[in-house]
């Protein structure tokens, strides 16, 4: 069903990008199994914020979670990425609703034959001449005492305001010592980095996410408030450097084997400062015997329903 010659590839396909072909990745997982297998690839924020050289085909594989408001950021995408005369498909599992993909691609400009192979449908032709740019839902807040906007959408967490405990998070970071850098492990689309700079308890900002698409929207948000934040898409913390402070909004998502890697990466920052790392109140006797038996001081600030914890040596 794929196509031959070198392309892009927009998101990691299931048999393999074949020789000399390219990868967009949607997150850290694809990224590092593209580049384990020596293709080259880059972050969907990288090439978001700079879309690179076109190529004669380039393939889209739906991603699972994103929802049919995705697709016309996709096809902007794609087209960005499309030679003259290139020939495009879209790659979606049934239960994706490739009908739906099909109609919002044909009324976005696109000319497209369908087949199915197996449970994946392919819809395959030829990308429209232009597509508009894409347009993410968002919603106002205050960070750090400002009024902002903050683009949240595609499955992102928390799509339509800043979480409570984010919020707990930020306001016990308002609360302490300022510092030149903060580390946000896990930044989303980047409130509480952003709400710390904002807010005076940092200079600017590093952070880290799993999923490239918040990490695109973390950098437009942060280019809208002025806001300086360097971005990596991976899923070691340690992947950025030392920092006099660290936060996270600890995600609850993840399987036992990798919280106690998170948790464990988190505690090693502590060698170069303060964590405040923001847990769910059933939840914070867990994340403390974690940090605990690190060999931390652990503290607590308490809220409604969130406890952030406070670590150090």
């Amino acid at each position: 069903m794929d196509g031959a010659g070198a392309g892009w590839h927009i998101g990691l396909p299931a048999s393999g990008p074949a020789a000399g072909d390219r990868v967009i990745a949607f997150g850290a997982a694809e990224l590092e199994r593209a580049r384990n297998t020596g293709t080259a690839a880059l972050g969907f924020h990288e090439v978001m914020a700079a879309p690179p050289a076109g190529a004669a085909r380039v393939d889209v594989h739906f991603p699972p979670y994103r929802g049919f408001s995705f697709v016309p950021v996709l096809s902007w995408l794609a087209t960005r990425l499309a030679c003259p005369g290139a020939a495009a498909a879209w790659y979606a599992g049934r239960q994706q609703g490739p009908d739906t993909i099909h109609r919002l691609l044909v009324e976005a400009g696109w000319t497209l034959q369908r087949e199915r192979g197996g449970r994946i449908v392919r819809l395959y032709g030829r990308p429209p001449a232009d597509a508009a740019a894409p347009a993410p839902r968002r919603f106002a807040a205050t960070l750090g005492g400002r009024p902002v906007e903050l683009l949240a959408d595609y499955g992102v967490f928390s799509p339509e305001r800043v979480d409570d405990g984010t919020a707990l998070l930020l306001e016990v970071g308002l609360r302490g010592p300022a510092v030149d850098v903060v580390a946000d492990v896990g930044v989303g689309y980047g409130a509480l980095a952003i709400g710390l700079v904002l807010g005076g308890a940092a200079r600017g900002a590093i952070a880290t996410d799993t999923d490239c698409v918040a990490l695109w929207l973390a950098c437009e948000n942060a280019l809208a408030c002025g806001v300086p934040l360097e971005l990596a898409c991976a899923v070691d913390p340690g992947a950025i450097r030392p920092t006099p402070l660290t936060v996270c909004n600890v995600p609850t998502h993840v399987d036992r084997a990798g919280t106690e890697r998170l948790m464990a990466a988190l505690a090693a920052r502590t060698r170069h400062g303060r964590l405040l790392a923001v847990v769910h109140a059933s939840l914070e006797a867990r994340y403390t015997r974690h940090l605990e038996a690190a060999g931390l001081r652990v503290g607590r600030h308490p809220g409604p329903a969130h406890v952030v914890l406070e670590a150090g040596p």
